[in-house]
């Protein structure tokens, strides 16, 4: 399925727009998420449990990926292990899916680094207008959270530019999607479905953000010369 120009415009947008919001430090990002669950406890129409849910992932988030982790070095080497986006995710969600669930499924591509391209519903208007807000307020210059029309989505998922897709909804839908996901070319997308609408399985996984990001391994190999760091120097001056 091709893309029409404006489709194609959507992504391009989100995948630059990724790559400035992934680079920005997990606890800037996690402030701003923090900013929305505040404004959706203060909706008159909402429980706190949307609230609540966004608050769970949130500190999830600085709890698994706040830090580096430093692991073994077998010949002395240094190996940093950190964790970053994956890139552009399409949410979409069904009419009967609780808007705890939706809530859950784009603060977790948010926090974790990731643009986000929402398919428009209704009964997530006023959701969707506080997180957008929270964004325009911010310093964030880069358009993170774009709105396309459900009739768009097809034709969005079919292009490698999208990472990964957060479906919710009826499980015949996320077969036909994992489907048209499987079939196209370029990157293995990433696929995260909640079809459990009453147990909520998938979003109330305490580790449902690692389910959005990639692994970045730093290595800085100082014994590369021989084992022997004193030749280093050489090319310093020192000796």
């Amino acid at each position: 399925m091709s893309l029409n120009s404006n489709i194609l415009k959507v992504v391009e947008q989100a995948t630059q727009s990724w790559l400035s919001w992934s680079a920005i430090d997990i606890q800037e990002r996690s402030e701003l998420i923090g900013k929305w669950s505040e404004l959706l406890s203060q909706q008159r129409n909402l429980d706190l449990m949307p609230s609540q849910m966004v608050d769970f992932h949130n500190q999830q988030a600085l709890t698994l990926m706040g830090e580096a982790q430093l692991m073994p070095g077998p010949t002395g080497e240094s190996n940093v292990l950190t964790s970053l986006g994956r890139g552009v995710f399409v949410i979409m969600a069904d009419d009967n899916v609780p808007e705890t669930v939706f809530v859950a499924l784009v603060c977790c591509a948010l926090v974790t680094g990731n643009s986000i391209i929402i398919a428009s519903h209704d009964k997530f208007q006023e959701i969707i207008e506080s997180l957008t807000c929270v964004f325009s307020l911010s310093a964030i210059d880069d358009p993170v959270i774009q709105i396309v029309d459900k009739e768009s989505i097809e034709c969005l998922i079919s292009t490698p530019c999208v990472a990964g897709m957060a479906y919710a909804g009826n499980q015949a839908e996320a077969i036909r999607l994992n489907s048209l996901l499987a079939k196209r070319e370029g990157q293995i997308a990433q696929f995260i479905i909640e079809t459990d609408l009453q147990g909520l399985e998938t979003v109330r996984d305490q580790c449902l953000v690692l389910r959005f990001i990639t692994e970045k391994t730093q290595t800085i190999n100082v014994t590369a010369v021989g084992g022997n760091a004193s030749l280093l120097a050489l090319g310093s001056g020192d000796l």
